[in-house]
């Protein structure tokens, strides 16, 4: 019987201490997650269909839904079933400090993996890829982007549209009057106005904001592409068992064909709140990231 206890009880601490190894072994982000009971994830509360808030002002959306499925991962990783999710609002301009000074853990938007921004925060695999245009009102006659030269143009202050516009300017001296959003709906705004004339982002948000607007058929967008966009869900930089982690998060929604179910619900279905329809189906570019995931930036 004082065998069996012994053998019980270096059991019970023998279990323990693969219970602390495994703790201890965590690092970073999931470490962090693992102290505090709690997951943060940021949100954009009008980036449509990719990260935006329903009627009921919850986050939803193509990124936010691939950001909760690493979370459901994050759960059986660091062993607590009951992880708390809250959700912080970012913009542009609040995105990285807030995905740096830890208050958020993924930016779960439409941020564009650069070079530039990989010097400050790290991304994931490519979950999107998209295209800079530019949103005009049909009735303004604006054909091409030299039709632009001298008049107000909307960017969204932080966004990759801000140095695009600001080069494009500078190079084909168009003498544009850039006028800043801080996001995409007071930029809409600005041209649904008539306080600028264009206004640029990706393709794919402008066609989802024009579906969801008054008068959809009022806008179109200029045919030249201003870029490519790899979007990635943010994360911190030098954190490299939290990227390996949630990269094969990615892949194996990649590799499975989850994600092929997952895009058309967002792209080619009607999304909430009004219930529009994009109607973009899966791009070439989209499918080769798919087909081989990469987390190169531009």
């Amino acid at each position: 019987m004082f065998d069996h206890k012994k053998k019980l009880l270096a059991l019970v601490i023998a279990a323990g201490l693969c219970a602390t190894v495994q703790a201890d072994d965590l690092t970073g982000t999931l470490k962090k997650i693992k102290e505090s009971g709690t997951v943060t994830l940021g949100y954009r509360d009008a980036s449509l269909p990719f990260s935006y808030l329903n009627d009921a002002q919850q986050p939803i959306g193509y990124s936010i839904e691939l950001c909760q499925k690493i979370v459901d991962q994050i759960k059986v990783k660091v062993g607590e079933p009951n992880l708390k999710t809250e959700y912080v609002s970012v913009v542009a301009a609040t995105r990285t400090p807030l995905l740096i000074n830890g208050t958020i853990d993924l930016e779960c938007g439409v941020t564009t993996n650069t070079v530039e921004r990989q010097k400050q925060i790290g991304f994931l695999l490519t979950s999107y890829v998209a295209s800079a245009k530019y949103a005009v009102k049909k009735a303004a006659g604006i054909n091409n982007v030299d039709d632009l030269k001298g008049k107000a143009v909307v960017v969204i202050t932080g966004g990759s549209g801000e140095w695009i516009t600001k080069n494009l300017n500078r190079e084909k001296q168009l003498g544009l009057k850039i006028l800043n959003a801080k996001d995409g709906g007071e930029a809409f705004l600005m041209l649904e106005t008539g306080r600028a004339v264009a206004y640029i982002n990706d393709d794919v948000q402008l066609m989802a904001t024009i579906a969801q607007s008054r008068n959809p058929d009022a806008y179109t967008l200029l045919s030249e592409p201003m870029s490519a966009e790899p979007y990635a869900i943010g994360i911190r930089k030098n954190d490299p068992q939290f990227k390996t982690f949630a990269d094969d998060v990615l892949r194996n929604l990649y590799s499975t064909g989850v994600i092929e179910t997952q895009y058309p619900k967002w792209f080619q279905q009607p999304i909430p709140p009004k219930n529009a329809v994009i109607n973009l189906p899966m791009s070439d570019a989209l499918k080769e990231a798919i087909a081989h995931p990469n987390d190169t930036g531009v």
